[in-house]
């Protein structure tokens, strides 16, 4: 071999390591940022504060899944991508048209703390294993936050960081007592929010089920699911339980049928609350908490009105109305950017259903690529089980729902990655 074909073939080494090492890169900073995300750094390490390692780690991310962009152009083509570019220049739009020129950048900025992991997943997660490693540390962050929470309360009692105090009225509005609730920390300082983050873990527990391997799924699915529940029980989350009876719907669906596992949901849903599962408060009009989110729905209604195309600006619903936030993700999606944002934010939701689905009927895809079949259905149980919970909580930009159409928009790509691969064969078959 003649020096000048070694110094080619070093040269072509040098790039096939190149580009295996940055996806490899891309994918590790990905997933080491959606997950100390998730633990709330700033709330573990108060004295790392100021060194802003999550942006550090967010801009190295970017920067390593950038030569995804490069080396694969066509499978940004997708109209995931778009509408999320949409939904996130929504976001500084809905400011601008309020007259808030000044706030756009900062308003950008702060949607885009969650809202790039979307495109951080939809670049790093190129293939089914990478997916199942992003579900897998999403449940061991899960596991972690809920057994830090437990071990507080534990030692701490109710005085403790991880417990918020609910107060109990009577039908008169009257505070007679109360009853402790767990909850976590940063995002997640939030009972309601913490049961939703344990439901979307058990769902993509259903990633590592393997038919006819019952102690992998004992060690890998039940008993981590079973502690995911007694977490989402010792929230006392009315939306939690909804969440759960979701999670149950879904899991039974294959086996069942729809109309008997909505049946057998419903009667797990209507047992929770008759033990009080809830907690000790009713679960009626009279109830002030339910009243008072009545009322807000009807302010967030009102603030949509008064500013229908571009809303009343992102972030904004709270400077309205400062005693309560919308509890419901869609209506606060429409009061703060309008039907403008909601469209990209609907579309972006509904796109990444309809593309799961259609994975999980595609019969070829069932057969050549098992794997992806699975994955792509316990990305679905997740994403309908926050769906299911965001219905009465203000998730709208939450960034485990980016985690999640970030998945979704994967999967569709390894999807058409799969459906091309078949259609190659066919082709040199016939020839």
């Amino acid at each position: 071999m003649t020096d000048e074909c070694r110094d080619s073939h070093s040269e072509s080494s040098a790039r096939v390591e190149k580009r295996r090492f940055l996806p490899a890169a891309a994918f590790a900073l990905t997933t080491t940022y959606v997950v100390l995300a998730h633990l709330s750094p700033a709330a573990l390490f108060p004295h790392l504060a100021h060194y802003n390692i999550m942006v550090w780690l967010a801009v190295a991310a970017t920067l390593a899944c950038l030569s995804q962009v490069l080396f694969h152009p066509s499978r940004w083509r997708s109209p995931e991508v778009y509408l999320m570019l949409g939904l996130t220049a929504a976001v500084p739009v809905s400011l601008v048209a309020n007259g808030q020129v000044g706030g756009a950048l900062r308003g950008l900025r702060d949607f885009l703390i969650s809202g790039v992991v979307f495109f951080l997943v939809f670049a790093a997660v190129d293939t089914v294993r990478k997916m199942r490693v992003l579900a897998f540390a999403v449940v061991i962050s899960a596991i972690f936050l809920l057994s830090q929470s437990l071990y507080g309360w534990y030692r701490n009692g109710q005085d403790s960081q991880y417990v918020y105090r609910q107060n109990f009225y009577t039908a008169k509005g009257d505070v007679v007592d109360e009853f402790p609730r767990l909850q976590s920390v940063g995002f997640l300082e939030d009972a309601n929010g913490f049961a939703q983050y344990l439901l979307v873990a058990a769902s993509l527990l259903t990633l590592a089920w393997s038919p006819g391997r019952w102690r992998r799924n004992l060690a890998l699915v039940m008993l981590p699911g079973a502690y995911f529940l007694y977490g989402v029980l010792v929230t006392h989350s009315r939306g939690g339980l909804i969440g759960l009876a979701i999670l149950v719907f879904f899991l039974l669906e294959k086996r069942f049928g729809k109309i008997i596992s909505l049946v057998l949901a419903g009667g797990l849903l209507r047992l929770l609350f008759l033990v009080g599962a809830a907690g000790p408060r009713p679960t009626s009009l009279a109830d002030p908490s339910t009243a008072g989110r009545i009322q807000v729905a009807q302010t967030g209604v009102d603030m949509f009105r008064s500013s229908p195309v571009f809303g009343v600006g992102f972030q904004q619903f709270m400077v309205h109305n400062p005693s309560l936030t919308a509890h419901n993700s869609l209506l606060l999606c429409l009061a703060e950017l309008g039907i403008f944002g909601t469209l990209f934010w609907l579309g972006l939701i509904v796109f990444s259903i309809l593309d799961l689905n259609r994975i999980i009927r595609n019969r070829s895809a069932l057969a050549q690529a098992p794997d992806l079949v699975s994955s792509a259905n316990g990305v679905l149980i997740a994403l309908f089980t926050f769906l299911g919970t965001a219905l009465f909580l203000s998730r709208t930009y939450t960034m485990t729902l980016y985690v999640l159409l970030g998945m979704a928009a994967a999967a569709r790509q390894l999807f058409l990655r799969q459906q091309e691969a078949v259609g190659s064969i066919a082709a040199a078959q016939r020839e």
